[in-house]
């Protein structure tokens, strides 16, 4: 990874780093400009940089403080990357930002009264991106709708890491409330619904407090960020082929299309044999079960350690025939219930934590790294950690890992010549055969379900060059 220099830079240990508390929009359209908003302690002057884990997202400065130009390329990779911002004191903590394919607009003030969204174009499929700038604001959105064409209204606002509880309401024409949403598979909202005419709905955003408050009027501020997506396709869905049996290894994508449908696929085992099962999806919360050729229940799995996807390793008592299950733990199905069924031989596996997003050391000394590392299945051969992409002037020996997990301190020495930088990093653990990224949780306060991004693998390094 390329590392950011400032020639000749020299900065006290002392230095508080600038804050990053919300990016408006939160996101944009590929092969398009944004114009970016920033909020944030310390982020008024410096002359903040800008970084994005997406290379194909450039962040320049604009004309006026907190102002810049974000520039995303028509071959950037569509999805949810993470943007920071340091100056002579250090870096931020990581924000959302989503780069998405379809239109994308701002939200027009006044669009608090319903009568006021009337006096806006409706829009088709779009994103919507908003703020929910003060306390009892309501934002509302005009939708063009189309007879028997269902809509799917995905909101995004506790995911992007906005600290609310958000809900919606869809509208009809006369202002009469028709379908609402407020939790899926975490905070965030999603309606579906199929019109029986053509014409104009209209989608109400707003939002309670999170962390959860004894006073339930509705929230906001200017961290209140969301993006609304709106989607449109027709009632039939062509159906999903399902294969009889799984080969292993297996990766399949399916869609839960109707409320209360299970997928299940077929597998042969044999008695001894392990198997890693994953279902992953970020549109609803996927339930994993092994069932026998009976019926009955064999293991079970909901929750993984970092999101609401489903993880089971399950070992087979016998030979025989079993059946692997996918469901919605809330028993609902749609054309947007989509997911990936991952089944492979288990291998052991682990999982390293880094103990914060952003480390920073002075020319001449040194600093910790505190791993937390939980294995599962047990290793044969030894396991070291190591850092990599390192700039220039910093080093760090590898340092053992014990086969069953545990706590482990890694240390980075710069010399005393290291020049000033600011530049992710990365930390690999590795048995000789496979290689694991440590990872960090991305800052958050009192989680409830998933973020688009729960954790990342590049943290960050600020060295400090000494003085002159």
């Amino acid at each position: 990874m390329k590392a950011f220099l400032w020639l000749g830079l020299a900065v006290t240990a002392s230095a508080v780093p600038p804050g990053l508390e919300n990016l408006v929009p939160a996101g944009g359209q590929v092969g398009s400009k944004v114009e970016l908003t920033v909020a944030g302690k310390g982020l008024e002057s410096g002359k903040p940089v800008a970084w994005c884990s997406n290379p194909g997202v450039t962040c320049t400065a604009g004309d006026k403080p907190k102002k810049f130009i974000a520039t995303i390329a028509k071959e950037a990779k569509p999805g949810p990357c993470l943007v920071r911002f340091y100056t002579a004191e250090g870096v931020t903590p990581p924000r959302i930002f989503v780069v998405g394919e379809k239109a994308e607009f701002g939200e027009k003030e006044p669009n608090d009264a319903f009568a006021d969204a009337q006096k806006t174009e409706a829009r088709g499929d779009a994103i919507f991106n908003g703020v929910l700038e003060k306390s009892g604001d309501i934002d509302t959105h005009a939708i063009q709708a189309k007879k028997g064409q269902t809509l799917v209204l995905e909101l995004q606002g506790y995911a992007l890491g906005s600290p609310m509880d958000p809900a919606m309401r869809l509208l009809d024409a006369r202002g009469v409330e028709i379908a609402g949403g407020h939790d899926t598979h975490n905070l965030d909202p999603r309606i579906v619904f199929t019109p029986q005419a053509d014409g104009v709905l209209y989608a109400q955003v707003l939002a309670f407090a999170h962390p959860p408050a004894a006073d339930v009027a509705l929230k906001g501020s200017a961290n209140h960020v969301y993006r609304l997506a709106v989607a449109s396709l027709a009632t039939e869905t062509a159906p999903q082929p399902e294969p009889a049996k799984i080969t292993v290894p297996a990766a399949i994508r399916g869609v839960l299309a109707k409320p209360r449908e299970e997928d299940v696929f077929g597998l042969t085992a044999k008695k001894g044999d392990e198997f890693a099962i994953s279902a992953r999806s970020r549109f609803f919360d996927a339930v994993l079960r092994v069932d026998d050729a009976d019926g009955k229940t064999l293991a079970q799995a909901d929750d993984d350690a970092d999101s609401l996807n489903a993880v089971l390793k399950w070992k087979a008592a016998k030979d025989g025939e079993v059946k692997v299950v996918v469901a919605d733990r809330f028993h609902s199905g749609s054309a947007q219930h989509a997911y990936e069924l991952e089944v492979k031989p288990f291998t052991p596996s682990l999982m390293a934590q880094m103990d914060t997003h952003a480390y920073r050391i002075e020319a001449g000394k040194s600093t910790e790294v505190k791993l937390t590392v939980k294995a599962n299945g047990a290793f044969a051969a030894k396991l070291s950690a190591k850092a990599v992409e390192l700039p220039a002037g910093v080093s760090a020996d590898a340092v053992e890992v014990p086969t069953k997990g545990g706590e482990v301190k890694l240390t980075l020495k710069a010399t005393a010549e290291a020049a000033a930088s600011e530049a992710p990093f990365r930390i690999e653990i590795t048995d000789g055969t496979q290689t694991f990224a440590a990872t960090y949780l991305i800052p958050f306060t009192e989680p409830r379900g998933d973020l688009l991004i729960t954790r990342d693998e590049k943290a960050w390094l600020s060295v400090v060059a000494k003085k002159k």
